[in-house]
This record gives structure tokens, sequence and C-alpha cells, in this order.
């Protein structure tokens, strides 16, 4: 047995893809969980019920562990305040609790590229205030944070309307469509997670990941790329922020009144205009000797397989 590793977000996208890895891995895997998932506890994971806002709950869930990985987080939120609630103070607590552990565990947080930028939006503001949370702490603790692009791969739903639109022949991107951006397969993620829990000691390091493409994608490539994949012409039509303002703002206004958390808003169109999505890998981090193998070339078919298979295109 290679240890404890407690986890958050385990019902999630990257969670589903990473559980099992860390099982076959030989390591213990505790889950922190709002409700009994049959399938995670039939896997052999071990349920710790409560949320991120639960002192006892957290307590339970780093007690023992070896390692903390904080996958969850909140993609789309009502609000500045939510999003601040759920990726900043619940990393908070979870960090501050870990840090006061008998046995102190190591600390992986799952960031995003979209904190490099956290003046374009309340979800990028979250994501860096996150990780400053945590390096708050590294005096007591072994800790680290990864900073993925896009993520896509099967199973996730973020990133199947990208794919309708594919399929459909027609996909609507943000002007210019040679503006460049990284992407990341699932499966490439968790290999890094992996790659990080067989080093003995992490350095309090923010880490930047791609694919293997340092220079990424633009637009037109990622629609080429689903040509071929499909073997029919896909278009690229670039929009201008300005045509996508007025819903975005509409989305906010009435996202209170329906009770839902709108993924278009003003601060997402900021980061979808964004000039550079292109990951800066660096030299001499925790990550020497992983590089990701899986391309959009190699990752567009193998997700589309599974989207179809499953009837969600």
């Amino acid at each position: 047995m290679n240890g404890v590793v407690a986890l958050t977000g385990a019902t999630g996208f990257i969670g589903r893809a990473l559980v099992p890895r860390l099982l076959a891995a030989d390591w213990r895997v505790k889950a922190l969980l709002r409700r009994p998932d049959p399938d995670l506890e039939t896997a052999g994971v071990q349920a710790v019920g409560g949320a991120l806002g639960e002192d006892q709950s957290l307590r339970d869930l780093v007690a023992d562990a070896d390692v903390v990985i904080h996958c969850a987080g909140a993609i789309k939120a009502r609000s500045r305040a939510a999003f601040q609630e759920i990726n900043a103070a619940g990393t908070a607590s979870l960090v501050a609790t870990a840090a006061a552990a008998p046995q102190r565990p190591r600390f992986l947080l799952l960031s995003s590229l979209a904190a490099r930028e956290p003046g374009l939006s309340a979800y990028a503001a979250s994501k860096r205030q996150a990780e400053a949370e945590v390096a708050r702490h590294g005096g007591a603790l072994d800790w680290v944070a990864l900073r993925p692009p896009a993520v896509y791969g099967p199973g996730d739903q973020a990133t199947l309307t990208l794919f309708k639109q594919f399929t459909r022949g027609q996909a609507f991107v943000p002007r210019p469509a040679d503006k460049r951006v990284s992407l990341l397969y699932v499966d490439d993620l968790v290999d890094a997670i992996l790659h990080l829990l067989e080093r003995p000691r992490w350095q309090g390091e923010v880490i930047e990941l791609d694919d293997g493409r340092p220079a990424g994608y633009a637009w037109t490539e990622l629609a080429e790329i689903a040509s071929a994949g499909l073997d029919k012409r896909v278009a690229t039509v670039s929009l201008p922020r300005s045509l996508l303002w007025l819903p975005a703002a509409a989305n906010e206004i009435l996202s209170p009144l329906i009770g839902r958390a709108p993924m278009l808003t003003r601060g997402k169109l900021r980061e979808l205009f964004h000039e550079d999505w292109v990951s800066r890998r660096r030299s001499g981090t925790a990550l020497n000797g992983w590089q990701g193998q899986v391309t959009f070339e190699q990752g567009f078919p193998r997700t589309l397989a599974w989207y179809k298979e499953r009837g969600w295109l």
C-alpha cells in the first residue's frame, strides 16, 4: 500500500478519472462526499460524508492521510461571492485543517490556468486566491498547485458543446480564430498527478500543464483536426465579443431569479477573448520527467467515440 489519499471532487469529471488510477496504483482513497455514491464505494473508496464548510468532516477526511488532493471547485456560480466561498474559502478551510493535523499530509491543489489572470473574472480571481491560501501554509506543508488549461475527455460536459458544434460542421469561436490555446486530455492530467505522487517532496510550486504541444492550438487548427476525425469539413465562425456581451449580461441579471448559475457571463467572455491561454512549462519543477502524451489529434476521436457510445452525441 502506497498510503492514504484524501480526495475532494471525487464525483466530478476529473475525480472519476483519477479514482480508479489511484486505486490501481495501490493508494487507499478517502473521498469527501455530500451524498453516498455506490459506484465509488463499490470500487473501494472510503466515503467521508460532509462538505468543505464542515470542520469535523474535514478533520475526518485528512486524519491519517499522507496526501490531500483537492479537485473540488466551481467553474460556474451565481455571484463573485459564491466563487470565493467555494473555490477560495473552501480551499482555505481544507488546507488549514491539513496543516493542523497531527500527521501533516502533502497537499496538491488542482487550480486552473485561469488563475494566471485573476483580473479577468470572478472564477479566475477565486482560483488565484485558492493558490494563495495554500501557499500561506507553506511553512507547515509540502504543497504543489497544478494549473491545467482546458481539460477534455470522456465524461466531460464542459467541452461537450464544442464537440457538438464540430459534429454539425460549424464551430463558433472567439475572434480572432487564430488565437492560441493549450488543451489537456484528462488521462494526461491524471498521469501528471500520479507522477507527482511518486516524488518524495514537493517544494511549493505552481506548475502549468500542456499536452506536449508547447505552442498550443489555434481555433482554426482544432477545426481542421476535427474535420480529419469526422471526415467532413468543419468551418469556424469567429464571433466578436460585442455580439455576446448582451446575452452574457442578461445571464447575470436573470441568474438570481431562476436560481441557476450561468456559464456565459461577462467574466467568462473576458476569459474566452483573452489573448494568451498557452501554458508555460518551466524546467526544474516537480514534474520533471513527465510529458503530456495525448494531443488533440489523438484525444478528439477517443472523446468523440465515448460521447457517441453514451448517446451524448
